[in-house]
């Protein structure tokens, strides 16, 4: 395991897509075999070797406070603390809303998706930024990501057209200072990461693992009968 010892997930999603579902609950905290899903991103994070880690809240804080005041600590094996967004402030932006809680080096996850492969090797990566990447087909639903070698050039917008691509998996690994002269409200996916690749300071890493967005109700539905791990594997 490398000096990253944090994981940090984003769990403020409005999920406009999956309707009523979420119009008092955030994504993450929707039920997926039993337990909220970000439980499963939390006993991931255990498996991977990680010991603490942060949620980065907005929408839907009374849920993620009822469901934190639940010993959770307790059940997914981690030290856990929240940051708390005032007003929504995107993601990037609620990465520099928390920005003194944050360790100098930590891996990030969207908390609406799951991708399975080795968390802690992308950890130990160097530089300042590096990006899960996922090959899939179709293509369509997701931005895509130009690779050369293993630096990240650009990210294309969604095209309907599109029959396979090279998508952003959700998982990062990255240091405290990309956040330098980030502004809020902004997002991960429209200023943060296309300014890194601007500069050359973002790599990928194409993985392999299953993966699944939970944004939609189709994907939702079919996540209840994926296998997401042993919640008892790696507890302390």
């Amino acid at each position: 395991m490398s000096d990253a010892r944090q994981c940090v997930i984003l769990v403020g999603g409005l999920g406009t897509r999956l309707g009523a579902l979420t119009r008092e609950t955030p994504k993450p905290l929707l039920p997926v075999r039993g337990r909220p899903f970000v439980e499963w991103l939390l006993l991931k994070a255990r498996r991977e070797g990680f010991d603490r880690a942060l949620l980065l809240a907005g929408h839907g804080a009374e849920v993620l406070d009822a469901w934190f005041a639940g010993d959770v600590e307790a059940r997914v094996g981690l030290t856990l603390a929240v940051s708390r967004e005032p007003h929504p402030l995107g993601t990037a932006g609620a990465l520099v809303h928390a920005e003194t809680l944050l360790e100098d080096r930590f891996l990030l996850v969207n908390g609406d998706t799951w991708f399975d492969f080795d968390w802690a090797n992308l950890a130990t990566a160097g530089g300042e930024a590096i990006m899960a990447l996922r090959r899939v087909a179709p293509a369509d639903r997701y931005e895509t990501v130009v690779l050369e070698g293993d630096r990240v050039t650009g990210l294309r917008p969604r095209d309907p057209a599109l029959v396979e691509g090279l998508i952003n998996g959700g998982v990062y690994a990255l240091s405290r200072s990309v956040l330098e002269g980030v502004s809020a409200p902004s997002s991960l996916e429209g200023a943060l990461l296309p300014r890194l690749a601007r500069e050359g300071r973002l790599r990928g890493r194409v993985c392999e693992g299953s993966f699944i967005d939970i944004g939609v109700p189709e994907s939702y539905r079919a996540v209840q009968d994926m296998d997401l791990g042993d919640p008892g594997e790696g507890a302390p």
